[in-house]
Formats: C-alpha cells, sequence, structure tokens
C-alpha cells in the first residue's frame, strides 16, 4: 500500500476523472456551455436564443424537478419541469433562489485548511495537496471514520459515502439534520412502519379528498414535498361539479396552511394526539348514526374522557362532535399528521392516533405499499437524533479518527447540550465539503468544497413519491464557477489508494458510476431501448418514471394500538409561563437559506417581516408584560436564551410564544451573518417517548423586556388590530 498519491498519479486520476466527467457528458450540446460571452459562438446557438436545461433542485429533501434556462452559457432563470411527475412544472421561492447558490459570492473558490480550529484564518492549497491529505489520514484511520450528512445530500453521493465506511468497515453514514428534524421525516417514516408494515414518508392525496384534517401539517409551507401539496391543494379544492374539499386545521400557531382552512382550532401544545383520540372515541361510541364507521373505529379508539380531553385541547366538545361526524360521513376523508409532531414527547402515540383516522375512512396514504418497486438504487436512510448522539459519544471517546461532513451544519442546527462541538475536539481530523463557510467548516481543518447541484451529476429516488416511483436527474447546465470538485470524484480518487475501497467502488468516475446505474433502470415513461440512449433520456427529461399506470394497492393496515398521552415539557409553569413553538421559515427552512438575499428578503407570508428574526405573541399576552411590536425580548428557557424581536398577533395561543428557525448565523456568508437568533439554542437534548427523536417541540420559556426597541422590517400595517390595547 503506498503511502501517499505521487502528484503524477492524482494529476492523472483526477484529471482523467474530471475530463471524463466532462467527455460523458457530451452526448448532449452542453460541450460547448462556458460562462464567457462567444466571441465565436458554436452553431448549436444563436445568440441571444436561450437553450434549457433539466436537471433536480436540491435546496430541499423533495427532488423537484427543473429545468434551467441559460443565455450565452449563463444559467439566468430555473423553472419547474413541466414533464416532472412530482412538482409537475410547479417550483417555490427557494427553488427559485438556486442561482444566488451558484453564484454567490462567498463561495470558496478553492479547498482551504486552517491551522487552528475557530481561528476563521484560512490558507488556500490546491486541490492535489488536499485529497492527498483526505486519502492519507482515511489511509491510517481504517474503520475510525465518520460520516455526518444531510437529506439534501445527493443519493448517488450518500451510496458512495456507504461503500467507502463499508470497506474499511466503518458505521454506515448518519444521515440527519434540522430540516428534516423539524419535518418529522423520520417520526412519519417509523409510525408509517407501525401501522402499514413500511417505514416510508407518506404522501396524502389531497386531490383526491373531500375533507382533510391537518393535525399541524404546514404543507402549503415548507413540508416534505410543499410544491406537489400545492399542486394538490388545488386539485382538491376545485373538484369537478363545483365541488370544493373542506380543510380543517389543528395548529398552536395560525400558519399559513391555517390562514386558508374553513375552520381552524388553536389548540394546545402538544394535544394533537388527544384531539385525533377524542374524534375516534366519538366515532366508535355509535352516537353519530354511522354504524359502519363506528365498527371500524372500535378496534382503534383509545380509552379517554372527551370531555377532558376537549378541555385540555382547548376545542368545545360539540365542535369535536361536528368534525367527527363530517369526517365519518365523507367520502373520502384524509387526516395528515405534521411535523410538528416529531418534536413532542408523546408525537408517535399522536401520529398513530392521526393514522388511525385515516385507517377508519380507508384513505390510506401513497407511498408506504409493502411491497415497492425495487429499483436496484441506493437511497438515503434518514437516522434519528439518538442516532447523532450516539455518533457523538463515539468522537467523545476517540473512536472516530475522521468526520467528513456534508450537506449539513451541525455545530449550527444542534442544541448546545448536545456537546457536538466539546466532542469534535477529540477528533483528529475534520473534513467539511461544503461550498461557504458555515459554522461547521469553521470548526474543520480541511475544507474540500463540493460543486453546486447545478453544476454536478447525481440523481435522487423521490420521497415521499405520491405512490409512483420518480428518479430525479441532476446534471451540471454550466461549468464550474469557481475551483470547485465534484465529491463523488474525490472519494473515487481517494478510494483507489486503499485496496478494499477500490475494489468496492471500481468506476473511473462519479459519470461512469451514474452510467452503469442509470443504465440498469427499467423500462421508463419515454422509449429507450439501448443504455446509452437511457442515459441520454435520462438527463434529456429530468429523470425516470414509468407510464401512468393503475393506482398502486391500498397498504393493508398491520395490527397497532392507540393511546392518548399528554406531551411533556422542560421547564415547570411558574418560571416558565409560556409553550414555546419552534417551526422552519417558509423561506430560509431550518436556516439553510439563509446565505441567499433573495430569501432573507422575501417577506414571511404570516408577518411580513424579513432579514431578522421575531417573537409571536398574543394581544392579551403583551398587554399583561407591557410589550410592544419591535421591544426586544429575552426569551429564557431551561436551557438557553435568545433575544428576538417582539411581534404581537391574535394568530396564536395566550399561552404560547412562536419563534421560527433559520435566522442567528454567525458564518454562512455576507447574508446571513449576525442577523437575528438561533432558537435552536433554547432546546435541550432530549429524546421523545419512542422513535429516539429530538424533544424540540416540548419546552416553556419566559420573557422579559430589555428595554431596548428596534424597528423590524415589515411590509404591514397593523392599525386596527390591536386597537384599544395602546400599540402602534
Amino acid at each position: 500500500m503506498t503511502e501517499r498519491i505521487s502528484r503524477r498519479d492524482f494529476l492523472r486520476l483526477g484529471a482523467a476523472g474530471s475530463a471524463t466527467g466532462v467527455l460523458a457528458g457530451c452526448t448532449s450540446p452542453r460541450r460547448w456551455v462556458v460562462l464567457e460571452p462567444f466571441v465565436r459562438p458554436p452553431e448549436q446557438q444563436v445568440s441571444g436564443i436561450a437553450t434549457w436545461y433539466a436537471t433536480t433542485c436540491r435546496q430541499c429533501p423533495a427532488g423537484c424537478g427543473v429545468i434551467v434556462r441559460l443565455m450565452n452559457g449563463r444559467a439566468v432563470k430555473l423553472e419547474g419541469n413541466p414533464e416532472h411527475p412530482l412538482n409537475r412544472g410547479k417550483l417555490c421561492a427557494r427553488g427559485q433562489a438556486g442561482l444566488q447558490m451558484l453564484y454567490n459570492p462567498d463561495r470558496l473558490s478553492g479547498p482551504l485548511v486552517q491551522s487552528t480550529r475557530g481561528s476563521r484564518e484560512f490558507s488556500a492549497i490546491d486541490w492535489n495537496e488536499g485529497i492527498n491529505r483526505l486519502f492519507q489520514t482515511l489511509q491510517k484511520a481504517g474503520p475510525a471514520v465518520a460520516v455526518l450528512g444531510g437529506a439534501t445530500m445527493s443519493d448517488h453521493l450518500f451510496d458512495l459515502f456507504s461503500r467507502l465506511l463499508a470497506a474499511v468497515k466503518a458505521p454506515a453514514p448518519v444521515m440527519y439534520d434540522l430540516y428534516t428534524e423539524l419535518g418529522g421525516y423520520r417520526m412519519l417514516a417509523q409510525a408509517m412502519g407501525q401501522v402499514y408494515g413500511r417505514a416510508a414518508v407518506p404522501a396524502y392525496r389531497l386531490g383526491e379528498a373531500d375533507v382533510v384534517f391537518s393535525f399541524g401539517a404546514e404543507f402549503l409551507g415548507t413540508w416534505t414535498s410543499a410544491v406537489r401539496y400545492g399542486v394538490e391543494y388545488g386539485a382538491f379544492r376545485s373538484q369537478p361539479y363545483g365541488k370544493r374539499g373542506l380543510l380543517v386545521h389543528f395548529e398552536p400557531r395560525q400558519s399559513s396552511t391555517a390562514v386558508t382552512a374553513d375552520d381552524y382550532f388553536a389548540i394546545a401544545p402538544g394535544s394533537e394526539g388527544l384531539v385525533a383520540g377524542a374524534l375516534l372515541r366519538l366515532i366508535a361510541d355509535g352516537n353519530l348514526g354511522l354504524p359502519g364507521r363506528a365498527e371500524s373505529a372500535r378496534g382503534l379508539a383509545p380509552s379517554l374522557d372527551v370531555e377532558q380531553a376537549a378541555r385540555e385541547c382547548g376545542i368545545p366538545v360539540d365542535a369535536l362532535q361536528r368534525w367527527a361526524r363530517r369526517f365519518a360521513e365523507a367520502e373520502h376523508a384524509v387526516a395528515i399528521p405534521g411535523g410538528a409532531l416529531a418534536g413532542s414527547s408523546n408525537g408517535m402515540h399522536a401520529a398513530r392516533a392521526i393514522e388511525a383516522l385515516n385507517v377508519v375512512s380507508g384513505s390510506a396514504p401513497a407511498g408506504v405499499n409493502i411491497s415497492p418497486l425495487d429499483l436496484g438504487l441506493a437511497r438515503k436512510s434518514l437516522n434519528t437524533f439518538a442516532d447523532v448522539q450516539s455518533l457523538i459519544a463515539r468522537m467523545r471517546a476517540g473512536e472516530v479518527q475522521v468526520l467528513l461532513v456534508h450537506s449539513a451544519n451541525p455545530a449550527f442546527e444542534l442544541p448546545e447540550a448536545a456537546g457536538f462541538l466539546e466532542a469534535l475536539a477529540k477528533v483528529p481530523l475534520v473534513v467539511s465539503f461544503g461550498a461557504m463557510v458555515d459554522e461547521t467548516a469553521v470548526w474543520s481543518d480541511l475544507i474540500l468544497p463540493d460543486r453546486s447541484y447545478l453544476e454536478s451529476f447525481g440523481y435522487e429516488v423521490v420521497s415521499p413519491d405520491f405512490g409512483s416511483p420518480v428518479v430525479s436527474s441532476q446534471q451540471p447546465v454550466v461549468t464550474p464557477v469557481f475551483d470547485a470538485q465534484a465529491t463523488g470524484d474525490i472519494l473515487l480518487t481517494a478510494a483507489r489508494g486503499i485496496p478494499a475501497a477500490a475494489a468496492a467502488m471500481p468506476w473511473d468516475d462519479e459519470v461512469d458510476y451514474l452510467s452503469q446505474i442509470v443504465a440498469g433502470l427499467p423500462e421508463a415513461a419515454y422509449p429507450a431501448s439501448t443504455p446509452e440512449e437511457k442515459r441520454a433520456r435520462f438527463r434529456q427529461h429530468g429523470g425516470w418514471w414509468q407510464a401512468p399506470a393503475a393506482a398502486a394497492p391500498t397498504p393493508r393496515p398491520q395490527p397497532f394500538t392507540v393511546t392518548a398521552q399528554r406531551a411533556a415539557f422542560d421547564g415547570n409553569e411558574s418560571d416558565y409561563p409560556y409553550f414555546l413553538h419552534v417551526y422552519p421559515s417558509v423561506l430560509l427552512s431550518d436556516g439553510r437559506g439563509a446565505s441567499l438575499p433573495l430569501l432573507q428578503g422575501v417577506p414571511d407570508p404570516m408577518t411580513t417581516i424579513a432579514w431578522q428574526s421575531w417573537v409571536e405573541l398574543h394581544p392579551a399576552t403583551a398587554e399583561r408584560l407591557e410589550i410592544r411590536d419591535g421591544d426586544l425580548l429575552r426569551v429564557t428557557s431551561p436551557h438557553g436564551e435568545i433575544v428576538a424581536a417582539a411581534y404581537v398577533t391574535p394568530g396564536i395561543r395566550p399561552d404560547t410564544v412562536a419563534i421560527p428557525a433559520g435566522q442567528g448565523h454567525q458564518d454562512l456568508g455576507r447574508f446571513a451573518c449576525d442577523r437575528g437568533s438561533n432558537v435552536v439554542q433554547l432546546l435541550g437534548a432530549a429524546l421523545t417517548d419512542e422513535g429516539g427523536g429530538l424533544r424540540w417541540n416540548g419546552v416553556r420559556v419566559a420573557l422579559a423586556r430589555t428595554g431596548k426597541r428596534i424597528a423590524t422590517a415589515s411590509l404591514e400595517s397593523k392599525v386596527g388590530v390591536t386597537e384599544g390595547l395602546g400599540y402602534e
């Protein structure tokens, strides 16, 4: 085994890899795509005439198909791919902002080393030295290697990381980020495994429903596949023969989904399971005059006192009876468990109770069929917060010699109580593949910046898939803007010096790997006979999917139990009088969008505030505490404190305050740095009762004025909203 890849070998291998990557993509006219205006334009392009390339959006894990408009070799616009069966030509604001990720002035222009962690004093090195440092450490570390990744990591890259770790007998990658934690991805998949026998993120067909009960599911904001849910919602509200679907929403805070509902209930935090249990109990008791529904509900309904549950939830009994009847009478009623459940101690119990309503109505979600089509592709499996804690324990014990971080920012996303930074100090080499210096890269030794998703190859198995399997394709639409390298090529190059890894990863480069994978896909909706044609069509159409076929069989529920439990909260009521409701920003999501000025500058749809953090509180609470809009408040929990501006709104319960995630970065570029506060600092590291999730929605807080005020960057006029309360 060689101790070092020589410069000549590296240049031969690396240059051959990158050259092959470019040449392999030259079956399309993309070979002439360059950034500079053409002095002698190629014959394929007429100056001023746009060309379009299909690829995949990676601003969130959904995997929407996009087409990118190029003018003179420059990407100038992103749109939804009209052929793609997931988003059907639609695209959200975050997807539109992808160009600012590509051309962001704070992207790294090459690999960096940091002599002292946390100093932010980086030195540029060439790629030869950077990859050799990685190779030498991997070679010596053996199985003491760990990978911490996020859900926006491409599935093909997850496969390569997994193969590398398996070859050196290291544990599998840990895939965890704040976005999927706030969205409840893992918890929902676990609940579906208990109810239907397959752990998969569910997809709810709103377009086929006549009644929808949403339990904190922000499907019109940022929850799992929000763009597709927007399409489904349009069909739900405008059905044939003038029929309009009915939406009822249960959530402590009035979200962008709640304001569109026909009826909205500001329920007590953590009481979603009690509401669903009470509805089940009312249907099962048989007093609604629907014997068929009552019979199917009797085996699932929990034993509870409906009147007591109504008091704890904050919903009148007659309202529960009215909506239980409406749900049971509906021809196609759907109940949706939202991401907020995942952060409650009783989240899994609540998810089962809500899914029991679907079992009673016969409206099982898509994507959880027991025998899914096997595409032969690797796909990410998300880990729990308990798995992250295990990794941190290994790091603290000195069992991890190399930590590779990709598509995640744990130094920003994890609560301080998790002890990540303290454990990181025990790891000899930390490598970040981030394209920008974020909070985790600041504590790294080596940064090998990956290319933007608009400069990269890859694939993504869509999840949730709404009942029809889809594989989205990713391809470069421009030549790299900066001197970044594809992480897949870096891993393949480094693996060649490790015999076991070289055998497990025999491909010349990333494109060679993808070509073999795509060639093995089954017959698609579009004609493609030979492997070469399959690969070309895969890129041309933006992915692989089958022709419309008969609906997948409805999954049969497995035996499961429904219990109604109250949620637990950190902090006693006397010291911490208010429940904390954390939610992902519609625009910044979990904070990854904070580096993009377009997303920072777009007003929040509910508060119209931009560029800062805020604390939402009810007018009655504000009056009692003598708080006005713009007052800087100190928000304190048993685990930490932050400072943010007050925003008084009637769209929240008086016993609850709400704070969006996404702001509070100390790094991640000029547009994100030193704006607002990171709500994660208020959270502890406690686990939920089931599933091993982070209990991020189980904290109480106290509010105190700091004596300072700021002008909130808000577009709305609140004249009359707080009339009589003395507010401006």
